[in-house]
């Protein structure tokens, strides 16, 4: 069995299928699948054939010239920072006095 053939069979399965796998119409179904292959493949001998148009006019843009990387900090660095932040304790919030209480500081 060639390439043909098989790709027919498939779609052809595939409309009968999609239509409920009506009995009695793979006739139909096969001639449907023939002239859908048909048709697709004119459409890709066109498209091969047509020429491609070149702008006319309009140069082409320079690229654009890669960007460098961001500077990264080394791995120890960013460790360390990270360990130093962790050892500060949090800053001491004041509790506010409450009114008639005498607040003393140290």
């Amino acid at each position: 069995m060639d390439h043909v053939e098989t790709s027919i069979r498939e779609r052809a399965y595939a409309l009968w299928e999609s239509d409920g796998r009506a009995p009695g119409r793979d006739e139909h179904y096969w001639r449907m699948a023939e002239r859908e292959l048909a048709e697709r493949e004119s459409a890709e001998r066109a498209l091969r054939a047509a020429p491609v148009a070149e702008p006319v006019g309009i140069e082409a843009a320079p690229p654009k010239p890669a960007r460098k990387p961001a500077a990264r900090k080394p791995a120890a660095q960013a460790v360390a920072a990270t360990a130093e932040a962790a050892a500060k304790p949090a800053p001491r919030r004041r509790r506010a006095a409450a009114a008639g209480e005498n607040a003393t500081t140290h």
